[in-house]
C-alpha cells in the first residue's frame, strides 16, 4: 500500500496561479511592508498559500503575520482563514499537533459564524490529520461530515474532496476496486471544475490504485500525468510525492536504475522543504532498493533513518495531545449548547410566569363580581382540577425522565451519565489499571457479501446483544462496537481490582457462547481475542451526539493482541500474563513482531484448563 497516498489531497488551489513563479512571489514578498489594511491581509494570504509545498516553514511565518493582521480587523472570518492556512503549514511540516490546534480554534470560530462552506473545509482538514495518524475511523467519521455539507451547499470543488478522501480510507482498507471508484467520481468531478491542482491529485492516487491492483501500465501512466501537473504548478511538496510512488512503482518493476532515478529525486526536493513523511518514505524506499541490490549495510542505513524521523512524527505524547485538544474542544462545544438550554428554559419560565400573573388578574377582578358561595365554589373545583392536571403532568414529566435516562445508560457509563445530568459536562479522566477486550469476527468481509442485509443485521444484534450480557454480568464496561469489532474494558470509569480476572472470564464466556450457538446456527460465526493491561484517558468526544470512546497506547495493543490471535483464541499480551498467570493456564507462544511495537511475547488462554 502507498504510504503518502493520503498527502496528494491536502494542497489547496493558490488565489493567484501567477505566485507560482519564483521572480512573482520575490516580488510580492519586497512589496509586503509597503500594503496595508485589506491589501496587505490578502497579499500576506497570497504568499502563505505560495509557500505552502514549496517552503512550509516561510508559509508559518507570514501565516502568523496574516494572523496578526486578522486580529487588528477585528474580522472573525479573516482569523478563522489565517488559522487553518498555518495549520495546513505545520502538517506539511509533519507537526501534527500544532496542525489540529490551529484547525480547531478555525473551526471553532466558523461555527460561531454559521459559515457552512468553512465549517466542512474545517471538518475536512481535521480528518485529513486523522488520516496521517492512521485512525481511519476516526478520519472517515470527519470526511463525512464534510461531504454532507458540501452536498446541501453544492461545493463541487469541496465534494469532489471528500470523493478523493474517502476513496484513501478505502485504498488503506485494501478496497482497491472501491477506492479507484471514488478517485474517478472525484477526477471526473474536477475535469468539470477545470480543477488543474485537483485534476492532479486525482490522477496520482489513481495511479496508486491501479498499481495495488496489479495494472502497473496505468499506475505508471496517472503518476506521470500528474507529476507533469505539479511541475508545471511548481509545486514542490506534490512533484517529491509523485516521485517517491514513481520510484516505488519501479522497485516492484524490478528497474533499479529508474528506482533510484526518482528516489534521489523525491528525497532531494522533500529535504529541501523540510517535509518529514516524505523523507521518511524516501529513505524506507532507498532502504528497499539496497536489500534488491543486496548491499544490506547501506539498506540497514537507510532503514535506521527511515525509524528516526518516524519516531520524529508518530509519538504517543503528539497523539495523547491531540486527543485531549479534540477532547477539550467537544466539551466547550457541549457546554456552550448545554448554555443555550438554559437560557432557553429562563425564557419559557418568564413566560408562564407572565402567563400565570394574567390569569390571577383575571380571578381576582372576577372575584369582585361574584358571591361570596359562587367564589368559594369555583375555587374549590379549580383547585381540584388544578391538583389533578399537576398530579398528570407530573406522571407525564417523569415516563419521559425515565426514558431519557434509559438511553442516556445505554450509550453512556452510570457514571459519566450522572455527571451529564447533574453539571452538563464531564471531564476526561485517566486510569492506570484497566484490562481491554477487542474481538473481531474472523472472515466477516467475506461472509458478509454473501447474506441478505437484513439477515446480517439480525445476527450481529443477537451475538453482540449476547456479549453485552455477558460483559455486563462480569463487571465490565462495553465501550462501543465497530463494525463486526466489539471493545470493552474493566477497571473503569469505576477502579476495580480484578479487572484483568473479569474481562477474561468474559472472554471464556464469549467464546463458549458462540461455540453453543454454532451448533445450532447455519452460520458459522468465530471469532479472535485479543487482550492487553495499561493505562487508558476515557471521554466523552463527538460532534453531534454524546460518545464516550477510549484513547491511548493500552487500546491500540489490545487490537494488536486480537489482530495476532486466531480463530476462538483468547490472545494475552505478557502484561496482563503476569497479572493472571497464578490463577490461568497460559501457553506461551513464540514472540511476533508487532507493527508500530516490535517484538512481544504473547500467551494463548488455555480455556480447558483454567482455574
Amino acid at each position: 500500500m502507498v504510504k503518502t497516498l493520503h498527502h496528494t489531497i491536502i494542497m489547496v488551489l493558490i488565489l493567484a496561479s501567477c505566485l507560482w513563479a519564483d521572480d512573482s512571489v520575490k516580488q510580492l514578498e519586497a512589496k509586503i511592508d509597503t500594503f496595508s489594511g485589506r491589501a496587505k491581509l490578502d497579499a500576506l494570504n497570497q504568499l502563505v498559500k505560495a509557500y505552502w509545498g514549496s517552503a512550509p516553514l516561510k508559509s508559518v511565518s507570514y501565516g502568523k503575520m496574516a494572523l496578526q493582521q486578522a486580529e487588528l480587523s477585528g474580522d472573525a472570518k479573516d482569523v478563522a482563514e489565517a488559522l487553518n492556512n498555518i495549520g495546513v503549514a505545520f502538517k506539511n511540516m509533519g507537526d501534527y499537533e500544532q496542525a489540529m490546534d490551529y484547525y480547531l480554534n478555525a473551526l471553532k470560530i466558523r461555527e460561531t459564524l454559521s459559515d457552512r462552506k468553512e465549517i466542512a473545509n474545517s471538518l475536512h482538514n481535521v480528518g485529513v490529520l486523522y488520516d496521517y495518524l492512521l485512525n481511519y475511523e476516526k478520519a472517515l467519521e470527519y470526511y463525512h461530515q464534510a461531504l454532507t455539507i458540501r452536498e446541501e451547499i453544492g461545493d463541487k470543488k469541496g465534494i469532489a474532496s471528500s470523493y478523493n478522501n474517502i476513496g484513501i480510507i478505502h485504498h488503506f482498507s485494501e478496497e482497491y476496486q472501491k477506492a479507484l471508484d471514488y478517485y474517478h467520481r472525484a477526477l471526473n468531478l474536477r475535469k468539470q471544475i477545470e480543477d488543474k491542482k485537483g485534476v492532479g491529485s486525482s490522477m496520482n492516487n489513481s495511479g496508486a490504485a491501479y498499481r495495488a491492483l496489479g495494472n502497473h501500465k496505468e499506475a505508471l501512466s496517472y503518476f506521470l500525468k500528474a507529476i507533469n501537473i505539479f511541475k508545471e504548478l511548481n509545486d514542490t511538496y506534490e512533484v517529491a510525492n509523485i516521485s517517491n510512488n514513481i520510484g516505488e512503482l519501479y522497485l516492484e518493476l524490478e528497474q533499479y536504475p529508474k528506482a533510484e532515478e526518482y528516489l534521489k529525486l523525491g528525497l532531494s526536493l522533500g529535504k529541501k522543504i523540510g517535509a518529514k513523511e516524505l523523507i521518511r518514505e524516501s529513505y524506507e524506499f532507498f532502504s528497499r532498493l539496497h536489500v534488491a541490490d543486496k548491499d544490506y549495510q547501506k539498506a540497514l542505513e537507510y532503514f535506521k533513518l527511515s525509524a528516526d524521523v518516524k519516531d520524529m512524527i508518530f509519538t504517543e505524547e503528539n497523539s495523547r495531545k491531540i486527543a485531549d485538544m479534540e477532547t477539550k474542544y467537544e466539551m466547550e462545544k457541549k457546554e456552550k449548547e448545554i448554555e443555550l438550554l438554559k437560557k432557553d428554559n429562563d425564557i419559557q419560565q418568564l413566560e408562564v410566569g407572565k402567563q400565570k400573573l394574567l390569569r390571577n388578574s383575571f380571578l381576582v377582578g372576577l372575584t369582585l363580581v361574584m358571591v361570596l358561595a359562587l367564589v368559594l365554589y369555583n375555587r374549590f373545583r379549580l383547585k381540584k382540577k388544578a391538583h389533578s392536571e399537576l398530579e398528570t403532568a407530573h406522571s407525564i414529566i417523569k415516563e419521559e425522565k425515565d426514558k431519557s435516562d434509559k438511553l442516556l445508560l445505554n450509550i453512556l457509563p452510570v457514571r459519566v451519565a450522572e455527571n451529564l445530568k447533574e453539571s452538563g459536562k464531564t471531564e476526561p479522566e485517566s486510569f492506570d489499571n484497566v484490562t481491554v477486550y477487542f474481538s473481531d469476527i474472523v472472515g466477516f468481509t467475506k461472509l458478509s457479501s454473501t447474506l441478505e442485509p437484513n439477515y446480517l443485521i439480525n445476527e450481529l444484534n443477537d451475538i453482540f446483544t449476547e456479549f453485552d450480557y455477558i460483559v455486563e454480568k462480569n463487571n465490565c464496561e462495553r465501550i462501543k462496537t465497530i463494525g463486526d469489532a466489539y471493545l470493552c474494558v474493566s477497571g473503569m470509569p469505576k477502579e476495580d481490582p480484578n479487572h484483568a480476572d473479569n474481562i477474561i472470564q468474559s472472554s471464556i464466556e464469549i467464546i463458549q457462547y458462540l461455540e453453543e450457538r454454532n451448533r445450532h446456527s447455519k452460520i458459522q460465526w468465530t471469532i479472535r481475542v485479543g487482550i492487553h493491561s495499561g493505562k487508558v484517558v476515557g471521554g466523552v468526544v463527538g460532534i453531534k451526539k454524546y460518545i464516550y470512546d477510549v484513547f491511548g497506547d493500552t487500546i491500540n495493543t489490545a487490537s494488536r493482541m486480537e489482530s495476532n490471535s486466531s480463530p476462538m483464541k483468547i490472545n494475552l499480551s505478557e502484561v496482563t500474563w503476569q497479572i493472571v498467570k497464578d490463577r490461568y493456564k497460559c501457553i506461551e507462544r513464540e514472540s511476533l513482531n508487532v507493527k508500530g511495537k516490535g517484538e512481544m511475547k504473547m500467551f494463548f488462554l488455555d480455556m480447558e484448563k483454567d482455574s
